[in-house]
């Protein structure tokens, strides 16, 4: 309630402000009324123009900062991402922003193994980005790879099938392909009791992903197709 007020506070105050500078204007230039309204229209889409520059200037510059932190994931430095990723989100004002920030979070946590933290962000998350299609996305494959670590096997398998649709929109983009690589491993090893083949998929995805973070999610499936 708080924040609204604010809001509401600031768009009041601006607002007044506007109107004063359009009388002040109106007044010192004796403007009639079709020039005042003139005056307003080009005002108007003026200031609308430079708000919407500078929200995604905004969007882009901060948006670079977290996309210039992705080595650190790669390189499993978690602990250095978590405090960076973490720093950003503290300093952001955009929902959007700190959205993201929080969702790149719970991929640090992951990580680290702190699988039950990392699937309480992303349940927290759903009501922040479910209208923002990629971001939602990126939030359930992240649950469906955190629910196959704690062996919630039933909870990753209704995910899944609920997420096939969205998901099939993104298999195939090279940024998100070995993620799904591995989920789908995850699926067939977990859900589908598919053992055949799997060891040469693992192995043919540890040659096409060799990052550090992917290679141990391959360690772990293997681990896995051993049990079965």
């Amino acid at each position: 309630m708080k924040k609204i007020s604010k809001s509401i506070i600031i768009s009041l105050i601006l607002g007044i402000l506007f109107g004063l500078i359009l009388l002040f204007i109106k007044l010192r230039l004796q403007l009639s009324a079709k020039e005042t309204m003139r005056i307003y229209i080009f005002l108007s889409i003026a200031v609308l123009l430079i708000s919407v520059i500078i929200n995604l200037s905004y969007n882009f510059f901060y948006g670079k900062k977290i996309n210039v932190l992705t080595p650190l994931l790669t390189d499993a430095k978690y602990d250095e991402y978590l405090e960076k990723i973490t720093a950003i989100r503290d300093k952001v004002k955009s929902k959007h922003l700190r959205a993201i920030a929080e969702l790149n979070r719970t991929a640090a946590l992951t990580g680290k193994k702190e699988y039950r933290a990392a699937v309480e962000i992303l349940k927290e998350l759903e009501p922040e980005v479910k209208k923002m299609p990629s971001v939602e996305m990126v939030r359930r494959l992240n649950l469906c790879l955190n629910d196959f670590y704690l062996k919630d096997y039933k909870e990753a398998e209704t995910l899944y099938k609920d997420s096939e649709a969205l998901f099939r929109k993104y298999k195939e983009n090279a940024f998100y392909k070995k993620n799904f690589t591995i989920l789908d491993l995850f699926m067939d090893l977990c859900c589908f009791g598919k053992k055949e083949g799997v060891a040469e998929r693992i192995q043919e995805a540890r040659k096409r992903y060799p990052e550090k973070q992917l290679q141990e999610d391959f360690d772990y499936l293997e681990e896995l197709l051993e049990e079965q």
